[in-house]
């Protein structure tokens, strides 16, 4: 992986016409090489690469894992998929539109189990209210998906893959 990693920050330092994220990742180091070493610039994009990755195989192991729990969804899913696509091609993207019922897992599958449960982190550019609490000007929120998905005062049976 590092070679791999270190033959496109070579690349991009030959081709000096990018405007991507590891050509913005070069200009940094050019006026700050003592911070943004080749080093650097690898765990950033491996760290990229692994977020784009990574967040998108769990939430597909979770819905799998979710209708193999519900095998009477699962089988929905299917005889929706089914008759709509058929059993002579993949779905594809234009499909989607058409697929409520995938949609419908889709969104249960990052409401009960969001890839990232903490969201980025914010600071408060103001003093401020949340929740009853005061929040002094320069403070770092954390919100928290998975507790906000699974809160029974906005949800119905806030754990149930609802589907319908």
């Amino acid at each position: 992986m590092d070679a791999f990693l270190q033959g496109l920050i070579e690349e991009h330092r030959h081709n000096k016409n990018g405007n991507t994220m590891i050509d913005h990742l070069l200009s940094l180091q050019e006026s700050q090489p003592e911070y943004y070493t080749d080093t650097i610039i690898k765990g950033i994009m491996t760290v990229m690469l692994n977020a784009g990755t990574n967040t998108s195989a769990v939430t597909i192991e979770w819905a799998l894992s979710a209708l193999l729990n519900h095998q009477e969804k699962l089988e929905r899913a299917k005889a929706k998929i089914d008759s709509l696509v058929g059993n002579d091609r993949l779905v594809v993207e234009s499909d989607l539109s058409k697929l409520h019922y995938l949609q419908a897992i889709i969104s249960e599958t990052f409401r009960l189990f969001p890839a990232a449960p903490l969201l980025v982190p914010h600071e408060a550019s103001n003093n401020c209210k949340i929740g009853g609490y005061d929040i002094p000007r320069g403070t770092i929120l954390l919100i928290n998906a998975w507790t906000l998905h699974r809160d029974p005062t906005v949800w119905d049976e806030p754990t149930s893959l609802k589907l319908e």
